[in-house]
């Protein structure tokens, strides 16, 4: 993954990607799903960004956020990482699952900074450049689960990692969200 990232603008939309260290599938289960999801919320609440779109596949996620000036983009990203690298790790420790531990130690290239890898440096985040950029992204996130090489889901509205529900149905989304179509208008 390219480490691209536009010049942040506060009133501009984001779609950003992240990944876990070498792209390992450690978002598989539901419960670190959920742990993912939960934090996206907690930084909603907390305004640190404003979540229109998001899905959490197995080894990344995609999302599209607004910042503000005073929690920019990077801020926003280093701080998601780090929470929740800080909650998978203690997951692991209380299931006692020291082989994913052990792997993730051996990740780590300065054992002074960190003792667990569980995401990749940083991040790759386009600038939404118009209405036809930000609805293409969110097609790809809500249809990334229903890929071949992925098969997670038989259609977008039935993964409930995503916001696809709530665009495509109506549905209540897992988290609450921020409506873009109301951005459009």
């Amino acid at each position: 993954m390219s480490n691209w990232r536009p010049n942040f603008q506060p009133e501009h939309l984001y779609f950003v990607t992240t990944k876990a260290v070498d792209y390992a599938h450690i978002f598989r289960r539901d419960v670190i799903k959920r742990l993912l999801v939960d934090t996206l919320d907690c930084f909603r609440l907390r305004r640190k960004m404003q979540l229109f779109c998001f899905v959490i596949m197995p080894n990344h996620l995609h999302f599209i956020a607004q910042f503000s000036a005073d929690q920019p983009l990077e801020n926003v990203l280093r701080d998601f990482k780090r929470q929740t690298a800080d909650r998978l790790i203690r997951h692991l420790k209380v299931e006692r699952n020291q082989k994913v531990l052990d792997w993730l130690r051996a990740k780590v290239k300065r054992p002074e900074k960190q003792s667990y890898k569980v995401w990749e440096d940083g991040y790759n985040a386009k600038d939404v450049i118009s209405e036809d950029f930000l609805l293409q992204k969110m097609t790809y996130i809500h249809n990334n689960p229903c890929q071949p090489h992925w098969e997670l889901s038989t259609s977008p509205e039935s993964y409930i990692w995503s916001s696809a529900g709530f665009y495509l149905t109506n549905s209540p989304c897992i988290i609450p969200i921020d409506d873009v179509r109301k951005l459009l208008r």
